[in-house]
């Protein structure tokens, strides 16, 4: 949207909703709408559809539900993107939900999956981040201590397939984050990332939205969720290309200026 309606006409883009909006917003791009992020936050707290705390659950759920009937109000938007729950999320202003359950999970997506295909809206899983939070870039991953730190569902590839499976519901895909997926690769030594990175590529049949942004594979920078340009950063050409074939939604996830758009959008027709 920050490109600006005459932009996106001008390159016949479509684009996202925001996570948080509101309709008077997101009206003038009713037309170009086709997919929504959905909410991450309340309260200064983040959302746990999974959370073994009930209250907070249904509260999580809630906010879910609302924002699909928001959502449904623009004509062209077929799409949700959510992300995971947390497995547990122990940062201080956490003061509920701070841990998740797997059955709970599961029961989470189904209930907003439920209300989605009411309205011919599907549910995309976004595959999450690894939190190097406060870890220094001179510290190996393997010498990282993960149980004491904020941890989410579905960010290995091979859970965020597992999920969408139990999940087992037609409106219910998955939504490939290239930027996450390279702070998840960045937990492995150095030899293991490339492989690790692709390996969200091997059921491609399962990625229906993408949030396409690049990354740094092999230096501490890519611990941060970078939403560097595509072809900026060092994640895989075999990875932006296969990116480009897939029957999905592509979402540019990040906008510097419409210069550098047009070079990226360059990168990708030359792929």
């Amino acid at each position: 949207m920050a490109a600006g309606i005459e932009n996106l006409r001008r390159l016949d883009l479509t684009t996202e909703a925001k996570i948080y909006f509101g309709t008077a917003e997101i009206e003038p791009f009713s037309d170009m709408t086709v997919s929504g992020h959905g909410p991450l936050l309340k309260n200064g707290m983040r959302l746990n559809y999974a959370a073994t705390d009930d209250d907070f659950r249904q509260t999580s759920i809630y906010e879910f539900l609302a924002y699909v009937d928001m959502a449904r109000r623009f004509p062209r938007l077929k799409q949700i993107n959510i992300h995971f729950s947390p497995k547990q999320w122990l940062d201080e202003t956490q003061l509920a939900g701070r841990y998740g359950d797997y059955d709970r999970l599961i029961d989470g997506v189904r209930q907003i999956a439920g209300c989605a295909a009411r309205w011919g809206i599907e549910i995309v899983l976004e595959n999450n981040n690894a939190y190097f939070d406060g870890i220094t870039d001179d510290v190996p991953a393997n010498h990282i201590d993960w149980s004491d730190r904020n941890q989410v569902f579905g960010a290995s590839p091979e859970e965020w397939f597992q999920v969408c499976e139990d999940v087992d519901r037609p409106n219910v895909a998955l939504c490939l984050d290239s930027s996450h997926a390279c702070t998840y690769a960045q937990t492995f030594p150095d030899s293991q990332r490339e492989e690790r990175v692709l390996a969200f590529l091997k059921r491609p049949e399962l990625i229906r939205h993408v949030h396409w942004s690049d990354n740094y594979l092999f230096d501490a920078r890519g611990r941060n969720d970078s939403h560097l340009i595509v072809g900026k950063g060092s994640l895989p050409i075999e990875l932006h290309r296969t990116i480009k074939e897939l029957d999905a939604t592509l979402l540019l996830e990040h906008f510097y200026s419409i210069e550098e758009l047009e070079e990226e959008l360059e990168f990708i027709d030359a792929l």
